[in-house]
């Protein structure tokens, strides 16, 4: 049964993973099929929570509302389990509600919910005016400095990231959390492998996991486990094993690499034999986000021919997936052919007429910022 249960989302169970160590697990099945977890940390005086999860939304997430009721059964569970040592910190990697889903309930009791600048701009839609004017000192920034809370029994370091250095987070910035005592890092929902599915005839690398690797590597750090916000890629104790990270790079290929080799193919060979690059696609399992990402990283170098080469090659492939005409449309919006692009997005309808992640709407909003970093350059 579980612990508490508030619409349909439960906290369905606490686990013990060290000294002074839990793991509190979510039943978020009704909605969106799958467990999420909080880790919380314990201390001598009081208890740091890491991470939020009572929704499942992520980047695709609008008008944001704070889980209040939800809020109040975590704080609930965490006074029965821990009834002498009070919550103080709630820690959020990003803004996505997978991270952080309720800040009120929190901030409103004196305790200190931990972000950047860059990701409160999202998660301020949780607060009205006059609740930030009366607890806004509740909410920590980490900057460029490391973020520590350390006592004699226990610590966390945060580490904020940006996308300048790390291109693959989900966030403008992100906050990774590493726990010495334990040696593990906090990785919400960067760390992901898709030890099934093979490109290559190896194990393809997320490139989330490569900015994950990349992290480690300049920190010169060797996890002994990496925690993150739901089930899919633990390994059933609700760990990680650092060593797996290891393995994946020994063994497998990364989508960088992968995208690479198609950025490096010959304007030549994408135009007047396409028919050779479709096969090569198809007969080694390449992806259409491995094509996808290859098209918007030639958008963002203004190399607009390959681009359209290579979204030509994703709707060759892939003739019944909107985002293949989405992609195709946007690529004539950049070059200025908005009868193209329009044609490619009414295509796009025919076969998704619910489909509204792309359009004229967001192609001009990627122009726009594209354009600005063109100029930059």
């Amino acid at each position: 049964m579980p612990l508490f249960a508030v619409a349909d989302v439960k906290i369905k169970s606490f686990k013990k993973m060290g000294d002074g160590l839990y793991i509190m697990y979510y039943d978020t099945t009704a909605t969106k099929h799958y467990v999420t977890k909080s880790t919380v940390v314990e201390f001598k005086d009081f208890i740091v929570l890491i991470e939020m999860p009572i929704s499942t939304d992520g980047a695709g997430a609008t008008n944001l509302t704070d889980h209040s009721a939800e809020g109040e059964v975590v704080l609930a569970t965490l006074k029965e389990k821990f009834p002498h040592k009070p919550l103080k910190y709630v820690l959020s990697t990003h803004w996505h509600p997978h991270s952080i889903s309720s800040v009120i309930p929190f901030i409103s009791r004196g305790i200190t919910v931990v972000t950047t600048k860059k990701n409160y701009k999202r998660i301020s839609e949780y607060i009205d005016s006059a609740t930030y004017a009366k607890y806004s000192k509740y909410i920590h920034f980490v900057g460029d400095e490391e973020f520590s809370i350390k006592d004699k029994t226990n610590s966390i370091i945060g580490y904020r990231i940006d996308r300048k250095e790390y291109p693959h987070i989900p966030t403008e910035d992100f906050v990774f959390y590493y726990l010495p005592k334990y040696n593990f890092l906090h990785t919400s929902c960067m760390f992901q492998r898709f030890k099934d599915f093979r490109v290559l005839g190896k194990e393809m690398i997320s490139v989330r996991a490569e900015d994950v690797h990349q992290f480690i590597e300049a920190h010169k750090m060797s996890p002994a486990c990496f925690i993150t916000t739901d089930t899919w890629f633990d390994d059933g104790s609700g760990l990680s094993s650092g060593d797996t990270l290891t393995v994946m790079y020994q063994k497998g290929i990364t989508m960088t690499a992968l995208e690479d080799h198609l950025l490096q193919m010959d304007m030549s060979l994408l135009e007047n034999n396409s028919d050779s690059v479709v096969h090569y696609v198809m007969d080694n399992g390449i992806p259409l986000s491995i094509l996808n990402s290859a098209v918007y990283t030639c958008l963002k170098k203004h190399d607009l021919g390959k681009a359209l080469a290579i979204a030509r090659i994703q709707a060759l492939v892939s003739p019944s997936t909107p985002n293949s005409w989405d992609t195709y449309g946007e690529v004539y919006w950049f070059m200025g052919d908005k009868k193209m692009a329009k044609h490619y997005e009414k295509q796009c309808k025919r076969i998704d007429k619910e489909f509204a992640v792309g359009g004229e709407g967001s192609w001009q909003k990627d122009l726009e910022e594209y354009s600005r970093m063109w100029a930059e350059k």
